[in-house]
């Protein structure tokens, strides 16, 4: 959760019930929304085939096709006044797309809960992922676009969105804000995504403020069979070193974890460290001495598995 607003806010204002827009029941503490897409739908695009012609006779040709396979967790913090927090995410593994948005908690001194519009932003990325599927590759910025356009609760939030190409072997990303993603290979941190920021706490966000997603940030990254692909929001990358990460993904791997395993295994670490006031946390160097230990906050992590 940040805690500060940018200015200069424009959008048209409505509200959204967590349970209709996702049609889920009201949970209190934990929430899980792990893709339960059926794999199969997956498998019949799991390799290309090039049929070509060798003296006369036809030859098959399987080309490895990557996908992912993903988990999540969400784990609130204890608030009685918001028991769904204000973090949001979606798995869409048939387009091979996953979001993660974190509502800006410097609303409350208005009144307002900015998990809404986290959530109604992520459910509008969520449809916006088929429309562009059936473009062709689904476009992050796209995705982020569409939504946007059509959120109109009250607060902001920042957002991640990522999605696989499986044709050329790569991921791409659309970030606004400081939620984000690493790409791990081999239990190696091979790339963090930079944070969006005009100041400490305060992240570029969507919503009703000056930001929209032409600010947002993308990349495209070439990815290889078992790298691991870990979102989420900055209740868990301000609570967990790389250090951490890459011993519990490398313990993760010996053990042949599934995704989600590993995701609550990181959102676990990542709760303890958040109430240990002692902790180097990335939260605390950041702060340059302002705060010590952990940052009580949402937390959200998504692992997917490229295979």
């Amino acid at each position: 959760m940040a805690s500060c607003i940018s200015s200069l806010g424009h959008d048209r204002y409505s509200s959204n019930n967590f349970d209709e827009l996702f049609n889920l029941p009201r949970y209190k503490r934990y929430l899980d929304f792990t893709s339960h897409e059926v794999n199969d739908q997956l498998e019949n695009h799991s390799n290309k085939r090039l049929k070509f012609s060798h003296d006369d006779e036809f030859v098959n040709v399987e080309l490895p096709c990557l996908k992912i396979v993903a988990g999540s967790v969400y784990i609130p913090k204890d608030n009685p006044k918001k028991p769904l927090g204000e973090d949001a995410h979606f798995i869409l593994e048939l387009y091979q797309t996953i979001g993660v948005a974190d509502g800006v908690g410097g609303w409350v001194k208005q009144g307002i809960d900015a998990g809404i519009y986290a959530r109604e932003l992520m459910k509008n990325s969520h449809t916006a992922t088929y429309d562009e599927a059936m473009k062709g590759h689904v476009n992050p910025k796209r995705v982020l676009e569409e939504a946007y356009k059509n959120t109109h609760s009250k607060g902001s939030s920042t957002a991640c969105i990522i999605t696989l190409n499986s044709e050329k072997s790569s991921i791409v990303a659309a970030n606004v804000g400081d939620s984000g993603f690493l790409l791990i290979r081999k239990g190696k941190i091979i790339y963090k995504s930079p944070i969006q920021q005009r100041g400490f706490g305060c992240p570029y966000q969507l919503g009703n403020c000056k930001d929209n997603p032409s600010v947002a940030h993308e990349m495209e990254l070439n990815v290889e069979k078992d790298d691991i692909l870990m979102v989420g929001t900055d209740g868990m990358l301000d609570n967990m070193n790389d250090s951490e990460i890459e011993e519990i993904v490398r313990r993760a791997i010996d053990e042949k974890l599934k995704p989600k395993e590993l995701a609550k295994k990181i959102g676990n670490i990542a709760l303890y460290n958040s109430f240990d006031r002692f902790a180097d946390t990335p939260y605390a160097r950041a702060s340059k001495g302002r705060h010590k230990g952990g940052k009580v906050d949402d937390i959200t992590v998504i692992v997917a598995y490229i295979q």
